[in-house]
């Protein structure tokens, strides 16, 4: 292998842990926001269970639509 092939290796790793580090991060802050939510009264499991449902639904819907654009077309005829 290259040195320059093993360098964009080595840079791709690099990365990908840097991602896993923002998204272990992001993960401790939603928990922790939704920890104090919850134990305020401010949102109950249920609520949310709803939301992360709802949610769900219009981002897979969403995907859907890019992946078939003609049928969002005809749909809005």
């Amino acid at each position: 292998m290259s040195t320059s092939r093993s360098l964009e290796h080595m840079q791709l790793a690099a990365q990908l842990a840097d991602l896993k580090q923002e998204h272990y991060q992001t993960l401790l802050t939603l928990n922790g926001l939704l920890a104090i939510l919850t134990n305020k009264g401010i949102i109950n499991d249920g609520e949310l269970t709803r939301m992360m449902q709802r949610i769900d639904h219009t981002l897979e819907q969403l995907i859907a639509d890019l992946a078939h654009p003609k049928a969002l077309v005809d749909q809005q005829k």
